[in-house]
């Protein structure tokens, strides 16, 4: 019987901290979508048909975060020719929602 407790305890807790994840990467990726309006991105990129000319649907599914770490602070790096301006100096966390919101486009 004391097994059983602790095991619905256990579980309980390991549903509660997945629905707590879900729920800040949820948080992390609509932060992210106010970093992307107000840093303007959208002059240059398009989700959805609207924006520039650099369309950004279904980079979640082909971009690690890491590699838009990279993307983000130092994009020539990345690309030789790449026009887009380098964000270096952008706070760790508007990044990190920043790519969580650009992870949701897939």
């Amino acid at each position: 019987m004391k097994w059983k407790r602790i095991a619905g305890v256990v579980a309980g807790a390991l549903i509660f901290s997945g629905n707590a994840a879900i729920f800040s990467q949820n948080a992390a990726a609509d932060q992210g979508s106010k970093v992307f309006a107000a840093q303007k991105c959208s002059l240059c990129h398009s989700i959805r048909g609207s924006g520039g000319d650099e369309a950004l649907d279904g980079v979640g599914a082909r971009i690690k975060p890491d590699d838009f770490r990279k993307r983000i602070k130092t994009p020539k790096e990345v690309k030789a020719g790449s026009e887009m301006k380098a964000y270096p100096n952008l706070p760790e966390k508007d990044i990190n929602d920043l790519i969580a919101y650009l992870m949701t486009l897939k």
